[in-house]
Order: structure tokens, then C-alpha cells, then sequence
């Protein structure tokens, strides 16, 4: 149940338990699982807490009641996981949902859907999510899954309370930053370790972002960059981390080891440049992080670099 990720994932722990304890469950959730394993075991997690009429989080109160034990047997008739048809989630198989979910509730006061890898609802069945949230019902509560919420169109983020996992830290973490530390120059304000590592899986998230969503990636820079990325020295550490994503990237199509990032990272962006193209994104870069010297815009600065970056 929910306390099992107590420690492992406080902060989202923390949003989720304060919701059921003081009964503010939003009709819509968005967790972006940043590639923590056991996100849907989480949304499950808090399913069942949902569905309790006690607000049990853990096993030693609950003792395994049988609305648990059929949620744990996929076979509770008010919890319906939708999951992708082969690389995309369809039409169908929201349809089916609305129509299940229209039905009068039998086993609880509540109905709760999970959507897994949300980012691959089709247009049509996006579309169709959207209509769902638009018009919510108090008693249907909606959980969706995504490695990155800005795959995720800007309408369905926007009815969402979206919650975001914390990625686990691996052995390569802690050499990591001994190299970030000696080959950058470390803002003041980052003043440990723990902060390095968020301001870099900002820029990571920012950069996989443009590489998927190229003009669209203007729709997020607020929330992506601007709420967590502000000053010279910060924005200028920023610029850096990105030209180390993009030199780690071309290190990678050379077959030469890579410097700073997990080689998972660097395949899937890898796979959408050329060397040539990276040659030229790391030009832009470099020249427009140039321009931070001279007290330029952030905001236009930005802007101009996702257009260029887009065009390449």
C-alpha cells in the first residue's frame, strides 16, 4: 500500500497522503514517472487508499481486506487499468471505459481509471480523454502515467494535478558529480550535491522535451525552465549542462565513452540527430549562451534558442 513508498518517494508520498487525510482528491492526476519503476504500483497504491473507507495507507490497519485482494487480481470492478494495444492506446478502449464508467457504481462510492503510458494515446483517443476531464464527475477519479508530462498535450497537463516522481539515483550518480564539479563552474546557490542533481534532470527533462515536441517545447518554458532556472549564473550553468547533453550525445554516435549522461539518455536522443546536426545545435548553444554575458532577455533568449534548435 501507499506507505510502503514512504521513503522512496516522499515528496509524492507526502501530496497524496495529505490528500486522502484531509479528503482534497483531485478529479485528475498526471504523475510523470521520470523512470521510477514502481510509479503504477504507486497509482494502484493510491487506489486503494481511495477506494478505503477508512483511508488505510498501510497493510498492519488494513490486514488485507477483499477490495484489496481483487484490486491486486486486476478483478475490482471500480478500478479499470488501461494500458497500450500494441504502440498506442486507441479509441476503443477509452470508449469502453466511458461507457463502463457511466454505469451506477456497485462495490464503492468511487470509480477510478489508470491510464499507463498516457503519452501514447492516439489523437482520437486523447481527444476523447480530454472530453472525459472536461466534464468531470466528483465520484471518478483519473490517474495518468508518463515518462515526461510535456509529451502530453497542453490541454489534457492543464486539467491535471501533476505529480512528479523522484528519478533514483544510480552508482554513476556520485562520479557524476565529481566531474560536474571540476568541469563547471558551480552557481553559489548550489550548494550541495542534491541540488546539482535536480538543476541537471531540469535540463535533461527540458532537453528530451525539445527533442520531441521542437516548437512545441515554446507551449512548456515557463514551467520547464523559467519557475526553475532563474539568474545569470544559474541560466548560464544551465546553457552549460545542455552543451555537456549534446557533446556526451555526439561522444556517443562516435563510439567514444560518454562523459556525463546515462547512456539510455543518449540512445534515445542520439537516435534523432545526425553528427552533422548536433555539430550545428552545439553551435547555437554556444552562441547564444554568449549572450548571457550582456544581461540579454532570458525569456527571448530562450525562445530564439527552441526555434533554432527546432530547425535544425
Amino acid at each position: 500500500m501507499l506507505d510502503e513508498y514512504k521513503e522512496s518517494q516522499q515528496i509524492v508520498y507526502k501530496v497524496l497522503n495529505n490528500a486522502i487525510q484531509q479528503e482534497r482528491i483531485s478529479h485528475a492526476y498526471l504523475f510523470e514517472t521520470n523512470g521510477y519503476k514502481d510509479a503504477k504500483k504507486v497509482a494502484i497504491a493510491f487506489a486503494k487508499s481511495l477506494f478505503c473507507p477508512n483511508k488505510y495507507t498501510n497493510n498492519e490497519k488494513c490486514n488485507q481486506c477483499m477490495q484489496c485482494t481483487n484490486i491486486d487480481k486486476n478483478n475490482f470492478i471500480e478500478l479499470k487499468i488501461i494500458e497500450p494495444d500494441g504502440m498506442w492506446i486507441k479509441k476503443e478502449q477509452v470508449d469502453e471505459l466511458q461507457k463502463e464508467f457511466c454505469m451506477k457504481s456497485v462495490a464503492s462510492n468511487k470509480k477510478i481509471y489508470i491510464i499507463d503510458h498516457a503519452d501514447q494515446l492516439n489523437a482520437s483517443s486523447a481527444n476523447t480523454i480530454l472530453k472525459f476531464l472536461e466534464e468531470p464527475n466528483e465520484n471518478i477519479v483519473a490517474i495518468l502515467l508518463t515518462e515526461n508530462a510535456y509529451q502530453m498535450l497542453e490541454t489534457i497537463l492543464s486539467r491535471c494535478q501533476i505529480i512528479s516522481f523522484r528519478k533514483k539515483r544510480n552508482a554513476l550518480d556520485d562520479d557524476m558529480m565529481q566531474k560536474v564539479s571540476f568541469y563547471l563552474e558551480i552557481p553559489d546557490i548550489i550548494d550541495t550535491e542534491e541540488k546539482m542533481l535536480e538543476k541537471m534532470e531540469i535540463i535533461e527533462k527540458f532537453v528530451k522535451t525539445l527533442e520531441n515536441r521542437k516548437e512545441d517545447t515554446l507551449l512548456f518554458s515557463q514551467r520547464l525552465w523559467h519557475e526553475q532556472i532563474s539568474g545569470k549564473e544559474m541560466n548560464q550553468f544551465a546553457f552549460d549542462i545542455m552543451i555537456y547533453i549534446y557533446r556526451d550525445m555526439l561522444a556517443f554516435k562516435l563510439h567514444t565513452t560518454p562523459f556525463l549522461f546515462s547512456q539510455s539518455f543518449l540512445d534515445e536522443l542520439a537516435q534523432k540527430n545526425t553528427i552533422k546536426q548536433i555539430n550545428q545545435k552545439l553551435k547555437i548553444i554556444n552562441e547564444l549562451k554568449e549572450n548571457i554575458k550582456y544581461n540579454a532577455n532570458i525569456a527571448l533568449l530562450l525562445d530564439k534558442l527552441i526555434i533554432e534548435l527546432s530547425d535544425v
